[in-house]
């Protein structure tokens, strides 16, 4: 049986940004030089009377290779991440970066060294004897490369989990969305089979009436098909509240009456979308078992300490008390509290007329979501 072939290796490369370049050369410039002026003093202290120009060649070409070699070093942190299942990979990628490391850094900082002295006619470079210089800059190189490998790790580590927590805002934001959307496109079935009843009644006694509510309800229905995103303007939703108030007129007829006290300059508000519709919907539902008598609503948007109150009330039996505010005043009030966290609010209480008054309470900026 033929074992499938493993996926190849993906090999991912640093990404350089002039900005973190420059700055990067500049550390490492001037860690030469304080470094040579160490060395310098050490020379001094052992009696040798070594020009300065001298340690700052040493210790620059050093630093200058060093920083050309960051990136192979950033190559194996990424390519070799600690891992409990990959420790035999994190082990050998380091081991073969320290090597290429120390000899290029020693082989790069002896050529530097040479040409430096022949172009400022300095005569020749001495190194000294290899047997004895290359293994002591490999001691310091396998601390240089541990160093500058656990920097790039650390640095890894720190981008990976700013990945996730973008990625998990993100995925938050999606999913606060879908339920707005889904919140937002709930239409109460018990109004389509009252809007079609009341259209069947019309249809052969009043048609151009019924013409109008049929294009009422087809709008109201590419309301919540068309409409992007959880909120739209309190103009919008007016203008969706009246298709809703024809088909309650003609349903009520007079035992319904509702008034609109709406400030202009609020307007373009984001308000939650069927908003006021709910409310209207759910004093209608109330006072349905009061029949003879007429039902006064009074819809009302106003501006209060830089807070939109958008309000509905009306003068029937009110809120029985321990009842529940039913599905729809519960989904609105999921509605505010994702677009609005705690600045967006839902009240409910008792109206001056005494019957039931609901209220929403949200910022007249925008929106969030």
């Amino acid at each position: 049986m033929n074992s499938s072939p493993s996926a190849p290796t993906i090999w991912r490369w640093p990404t350089l940004r002039l900005r973190w370049v420059l700055l990067a050369l500049s550390l490492f410039l001037a860690n030469g030089v304080w470094r040579a002026m160490t060395v310098n003093l050490d020379l001094r202290a052992s009696g040798f009377h070594t020009p300065f120009w001298e340690p700052l060649v040493w210790e620059l070409t050093s630093a200058v290779m060093v920083w050309a070699l960051l990136p192979m070093i950033q190559t194996v942190a990424l390519n070799a991440p600690w891992k409990t299942d990959q420790w035999t990979r994190f082990l050998g990628l380091h081991f073969v970066g320290a090597l290429l490391f120390w000899g290029l850094h020693v082989g790069g900082l002896w050529i530097l060294r040479i040409w430096i002295y022949r172009a400022a006619g300095w005569g020749l470079y001495d190194y000294g004897q290899a047997v004895y210089r290359v293994p002591m800059e490999g001691l310091k190189d396998v601390i240089s490369f541990s160093v500058l490998a656990l920097l790039f790790h650390l640095l890894e580590a720190r981008r990976a989990r700013q990945a996730r927590e973008m990625a998990a805002a993100h995925l938050e934001t999606e999913l606060r969305e879908a339920r707005l959307q889904a919140l937002a496109a709930q239409l109460d079935p018990h109004f389509l089979f009252n809007a079609l009843n009341t259209l069947s009644a019309l249809m052969f006694e009043d048609l151009p009436k019924a013409d109008h509510l049929l294009t009422a309800l087809g709008q109201m229905l590419r309301d919540g098909l068309e409409a992007e995103g959880p909120t739209w303007s309190l103009d919008r939703e007016l203008g969706h509240l009246q298709h809703y108030l024809d088909f309650a007129e003609a349903r009520f007829g007079d035992r319904l009456q509702v008034d609109q006290v709406i400030e202009p300059e609020l307007g373009r508000v984001p308000v939650p979308r069927f908003a006021l519709q709910r409310l209207v919907e759910n004093a209608l539902k109330h006072n349905e078992g009061t029949p003879g008598r007429v039902l006064h609503v009074l819809v009302e948007a106003r501006r209060v300490e830089g807070l939109a109150h958008l309000s509905v009330s009306d003068d029937g039996v009110g809120f029985l008390e321990g009842g529940s505010s039913g599905l729809g005043l519960d989904n609105l009030r999921r509605s505010l509290a994702l677009l609005h966290g705690d600045q967006g609010r839902l009240l409910m209480g008792s109206g001056s007329k005494g019957g039931a008054l609901v209220s929403l309470r949200l910022p007249v900026g925008d929106a969030r979501g």
